[in-house]
């Protein structure tokens, strides 16, 4: 047929030569390509394959982890940061409360030492103030005392009892008169209210409720 070239056995040789396995090194990295024989011989339909890619191991994505944790941390930082600041905020908050209480009872106890009875009334709130004639219950009874165990010429808040609970704030003074031997105790409760202001709610000396000094069989 005419353009048509025969398929004689130089041609199928030569074919079969082109096509063969072989191996080549190259030069430039040392990689080797590889081509494949032909599927069958005299058949020149079956063509090399691609040249074999030798690819590198892939490395860890140690990167992401960083980031991964660098998230963490970050997230870690800021809770304790928010941590922090909210434990300075209630201190602050709790430092200021037991300071206006703590002003509010030594203003009771200079009150009472002065003998101004009506003055030391002011500080003091309800359940006290609720019953008829509180207040000059209150001031008879200070004067007793007064009268009995002398005024009051010292008080010093004994350390580490104070107690705030809520809008409850409580301590316990060191009270001396000009006629006892020894001082003694006196604790006093105070309640903040809707304006607030703290106000003394309860006050017992040496475990005796509503009284202002120690109980003597002598001054009763």
């Amino acid at each position: 047929m005419p353009g048509r070239r025969d398929w004689d056995e130089e041609s199928q040789e030569r074919y079969e030569e082109d096509f063969a396995e072989f191996e080549m090194a190259d030069g430039a990295n040392g990689r080797s390509r590889r081509r494949r024989r032909s599927a069958a011989r005299g058949s020149p339909a079956a063509w090399p394959l691609p040249d074999d890619v030798d690819f590198e191991p892939e490395r860890p994505r140690r990167r992401k982890w960083r980031w991964w944790w660098a998230a963490v941390a970050l997230v870690i930082c800021g809770i304790c940061g928010f941590m922090g600041t909210f434990a300075a905020v209630n201190l602050g908050i709790g430092l200021n409360l037991s300071k206006d209480a703590a002003v509010t009872a030594s203003n009771f106890l200079a009150a009472l030492g002065t003998q101004d009875y009506a003055q030391a009334y002011r500080y003091l709130g309800p359940p006290m103030t609720l019953q008829p004639g509180a207040q000059s219950s209150f001031i008879a009874q200070a004067q007793r005392y007064d009268a009995c165990f002398g005024t009051v010429v010292d008080y010093k808040q004994v350390e580490d009892t104070t107690v705030i609970q809520d809008n409850t704030w409580s301590s316990t003074y060191e009270i001396t008169r000009s006629k006892l031997p020894h001082s003694y105790r006196l604790t006093l409760t105070l309640q903040e209210d809707s304006n607030h202001q703290w106000r003394i709610i309860d006050y017992q000396s040496e475990g005796a409720d509503n009284a202002l000094a120690p109980s003597q069989p002598a001054c009763q």
